[in-house]
Order: C-alpha cells, then sequence, then structure tokens
C-alpha cells in the first residue's frame, strides 16, 4: 500500500463543460501526456449505491510521478463533495522535484476547450484518507493490472 504525505500529492479543480475523454484529450495534448481510461472505476459513497466516475490514469515511471483524473460528479454521487463547482480534479502523486505539476497546470490553462484549472492545496481536504482511497492512489496495483489485461 503506498503512503502519500500531503507534501507528495498536488491537485488541481478543472472546470470543463465537455466530456471527460476531451478532458482527458486536451490534457494529453497540452501537456504531451498519455492518461488512459480505466473503464471500471467506482468509489463509495453515502449511500449504498457505488458511483461510477470517468477516471484516467498515467505514470511518468522515470521520475515515479503517478497522474490521475478524475470526473467529480459520477452516476450516484459526487466525489469531493465541498467543491461541488469543479467537474475533475487532476491529482499528481510523487515527489514533483522537477515541477510538471505547475508547468501541466501552465499548459492545460492554455488549452482552447478548458474552462480552468485551479491549483488547490491538498491539507484543504477534511478527509485526506477517504478522499485518496476514492482516488484509488492507496490502492493502484489494482488499477495496474487490469489496464495490462
Amino acid at each position: 500500500m503506498n503512503k502519500h504525505s500531503s507534501l507528495d500529492l498536488k491537485l488541481a479543480g478543472i472546470k470543463a463543460n465537455i466530456p471527460g475523454y476531451q478532458v482527458a484529450w486536451q490534457i494529453n495534448k497540452s501537456f504531451d501526456m498519455q492518461l488512459t481510461m480505466n473503464e471500471d472505476w467506482v468509489i463509495d459513497t453515502e449511500t449504498t449505491q457505488p458511483s461510477e466516475h470517468l477516471h484516467f490514469f498515467q505514470e511518468f515511471e522515470d521520475v515515479e510521478l503517478k497522474w490521475y483524473l478524475v470526473q467529480n460528479r459520477g452516476s450516484a454521487g459526487v466525489l469531493y463533495n465541498s467543491k461541488p463547482l469543479f467537474d475533475y480534479f487532476l491529482l499528481c502523486a510523487g515527489d514533483d522535484i522537477y515541477g510538471y505539476f505547475e508547468r501541466a497546470v501552465e499548459a492545460i490553462q492554455k488549452a482552447k476547450k478548458i474552462d480552468g484549472i485551479f491549483p488547490l492545496q491538498f491539507s484543504m481536504i477534511k478527509s485526506h484518507e477517504n478522499f485518496l482511497m476514492n482516488m484509488n492512489v492507496k490502492n493502484n496495483k489494482k488499477y495496474l493490472e487490469s489496464l495490462h489485461v
């Protein structure tokens, strides 16, 4: 199980009135990424029904950074209730010594179809553990295995 402190997690909220695959494509094009969709991703909600959310992932293996793009509103709930205005969240996990996150945010801000990207202080999230579990940061092995099947 990967443990991340708030120091090596960087988060941004994204406002975009386009489907998730187009958001991922805009990010890929803007910052030369290759976010890949995980089609079977669900989160736990306060109700008994799990919520399906679009979830994209990429790993920069050479610098050990993991990128997650997740839709905030899903089929049965919201990932982060305190920030319902955001349509998606971009999370960078790892020791970003080269400033990739800041450079990605700057590049994504220039994307024509993305209304805005706003860096957020990860430490401001009330429930770190639930957020990380829902972002699938803590149990990435299952996702990686399903990606390569």
